[in-house]
């Protein structure tokens, strides 16, 4: 797999043997390991692999990395979306080094990552700048609060994976391009909004602090007051998804934020103002105080007994014209699409249903799923924005030829654009052409079953090659 070539693991034969078993995982990323692997002795070169101590995770993930880097590079403007995922291992048999999570009875690890996006009419995915994993001990928040000064203080604290995300990033991008970086609720901390400022990073952070106090050119207020204030200068009509909580337990602050919805269209109102956010007693003694843009995007008229969608988004970007705030909202919009990360990598590449028992495994395994989970979101993205473009951009010849020969699409034309590639792939993976373009799910069950039929071709093409080689002897 090319986003593995030149991983400096320490030894030129773990390179090479990364770039094997990446190989034979992409093909059908959702199965065990043991499927995964021809012989017993791929299977145990597998997991020497993953064991060993001899590199880590991120000497895995640097040549993807910088290949993300460079695809952004020819960007021009990107998007850099952080985010947050627990990953969850159930079973009573203890894992070494692992961590506890929100899910009950569970164990497991956090994972910060970073995800690239082109920040132009398609957002098609670029691939992860960043992933850093770390576990938790399960102390309780009623007991570190009374030592709120040391936890400020505290260099292993865990607000500051977002600041460090953001510090690698914009170290890689050295001014070559231009990034926002786009983060949910959880990333509304004075201190790193402050180191943003002081930086002059672009951001758009949704607010997640309502009740601060914020100043004005008249008055100081609370940021909920404010915002109520403000009014509409756009409107604007979106598609809202569907929000199910369903397997995992949940906790219920969780669903009290962003309780269940069906999907449906939302009118949504845009009001748009200025403000300074205060350095807080619990920041650092030389944060700066920060003058933001504000936006409150609001449904002022949500169906009766749905809970009606609300944004307060944090911003560096202009709000001078109607353009610019719709702007805005379509950037953080886009946030969502790390959400499909965190399905393809967990459900589509099966990551929390994998065996291996240390923590350090793990990571490592999660590592060799990321690229891969990246490229079945970029084939979604793809056949959604980029639907005219040639089937090659993404598959081999001899794949398209192989989507023709398949029983669920016989009877079909060829596909002469991404987009009808795309649908084939869909078919194969039992999508109904009534039921509106195919998610990323149908499309990665098609995907992984053009990939089978790529292992028997070759498999049949070698053992023509073996046969004629005997008729030689």
């Amino acid at each position: 797999m090319p986003e593995f070539a030149n991983a400096k693991l320490g030894d030129e034969r773990r390179a090479e043997r990364l770039v094997r078993v990446a190989g034979r995982v992409e093909r059908n990323p959702r199965v065990s390991f043991p499927q995964a692997m021809r012989t017993p002795g791929e299977l145990e070169g597998f997991y020497r692999l993953m064991n060993s101590d001899g590199f880590t995770s991120a000497q895995m993930l640097e040549p993807h990395r910088k290949a993300t880097i460079e695809r952004a590079n020819h960007a021009g403007t990107v998007l850099v979306v952080h985010d947050t995922t627990n990953v969850d291992f159930p079973g009573k048999s203890k894992r070494k080094g692992l961590g506890v999570t929100t899910a009950s009875s569970h164990q497991g690890f956090v994972a910060h990552y970073s995800l690239v996006l082109g920040a132009g009419g398609s957002s098609l995915p670029l691939g992860i700048s960043q992933m850093e994993t770390y576990t938790r001990t399960g102390k309780k928040w009623a007991k570190a609060k009374k030592t709120r000064t040391r936890v400020r203080d505290d260099p292993k604290r865990e607000s500051l994976r977002w600041w460090r995300a953001v510090e690698a990033f914009e170290a890689e991008r050295d001014g070559s391009f231009e990034a926002i970086h786009v983060m949910d609720a959880e990333a509304d901390f004075f201190e790193l909004l402050s180191q943003l400022a002081t930086t002059g990073t672009r951001f758009i952070i949704r607010a997640g602090q309502l009740d601060r106090t914020v100043k004005t050119d008249e008055e100081r207020i609370k940021l909920r007051d404010f915002v109520d204030e403000l009014q509409p200068i756009a409107t604007r009509t979106v598609r809202i998804t569907a929000r199910r909580y369903q397997g995992k337990k949940q906790p219920a602050s969780k669903k009290k934020r962003h309780p269940e919805r069906d999907a449906r269209e939302a009118s949504l109102a845009i009001g748009a103002g200025r403000l300074t956010l205060q350095r807080t007693r619990y920041s650092r003694l030389d944060s700066v105080n920060v003058e933001v843009n504000v936006l409150r995007v609001w449904e002022p008229k949500p169906p009766r007994g749905a809970p009606p969608v609300e944004w307060i988004l944090l911003t560096t970007e202009p709000i001078a014209s109607r353009a610019d705030i719709e702007q805005i909202v379509e950037w953080y919009r886009q946030r969502w699409v790390i959400e499909e990360f965190f399905k393809a990598l967990k459900t589509g590449c099966s990551l929390e249903a994998r065996q291996l028992e240390s923590y350090a495994a793990l990571i490592k395994v999660a590592a060799l799923l990321t690229p891969i989970a990246y490229r079945l979101l970029l084939l979604r993205g793809m056949s959604r924005s980029h639907p005219a473009q040639s089937p090659t951009k993404f598959f081999s010849a001899l794949e398209l030829k192989l989507m023709m020969l398949d029983d669920s699409t016989r009877g079909l034309p060829k596909p002469k654009t991404l987009g009808d590639a795309a649908m084939l792939v869909a078919r194969m993976g039992g999508h109904i052409k009534n039921n509106g373009p195919p998610g990323w799910q149908v499309l990665t069950r098609g995907y992984q079953h053009l990939l089978t039929l790529l292992i028997g071709w070759e498999m049949a093409t070698d053992f023509k090659k073996y046969r004629e080689r005997s008729d030689q002897w």
